[in-house]
């Protein structure tokens, strides 16, 4: 599969949603990132949720730390982005795993190759995905950084078969700031929509 065409209308809307971010003050950032983090918890599809895929965030996007820490403190299990070979796969974080891990050139953590952990498709599947994303409607479309990484994830997991045969609704949220929502985002036909857009002020 060769790399995907860029769409003029979603490069246009990712440099937007880049100085909108921009402009944001650490403060305004970490307000915005509690105030995610308590509708998170709160979320009846996180409540019930056991296997729970996230994202390590960079500064530009919510704190996903102490969402990570809460998921394992109630005994769940979090799985992170692992980029190799042009794959992305969901490796289960374990104590200690964050002190360990290398950085990607795009300022990613993520484990090392020889980190052995349970890729979260290829043991008991997944309940819900917190996805990062640049921008979002309220309707679910969302604008990912243009690797498509996570929508084909998405659809795989959608196919996975602890899924399917169970009929089980695996739900997908997106965290953001405010600034990340957009009356429109443009959509190809490769690209997921989302169950859910959390933000701090909605």
């Amino acid at each position: 599969m060769g790399p995907i065409k860029p769409n003029p209308a979603k490069t246009l809307l990712r440099t937007d949603i880049a100085s909108r971010i921009a402009a944001l003050s650490s403060d305004e950032k970490k307000r915005q990132s509690k105030a995610v983090f308590e509708k998170v918890i709160n979320h009846p599809f996180y409540k019930s949720s056991k296997r729970v895929a996230l994202f390590l965030s960079t500064e530009d996007e919510i704190d996903t730390a102490p969402i990570i820490d809460h998921v394992k403190a109630r005994g769940a299990s979090a799985f992170i982005p692992q980029y190799a070979g042009g794959i992305m796969r969901m490796l289960m974080l374990e104590d200690g795993d964050k002190e360990n891990m290398g950085v990607t050139k795009h300022g990613i953590a993520q484990h090392s190759k020889d980190q052995k952990r349970e890729e979260a498709l290829e043991g008991g599947g997944l309940d819900l995905i917190i996805a990062p994303g640049v921008a979002f409607t309220r309707s679910g479309a969302r604008l990912g950084h243009g690797g498509g990484y996570y929508d084909r994830y998405i659809l795989k997991a959608r196919n996975h078969p602890e899924i399917v045969p169970k009929k089980i609704k695996l739900y997908v949220i997106a965290v953001a700031f405010t600034c990340q929502i957009s009356d429109n985002v443009p959509m190809d036909e490769q690209d997921q929509k989302i169950d859910d857009v959390i933000t701090a002020d909605s």
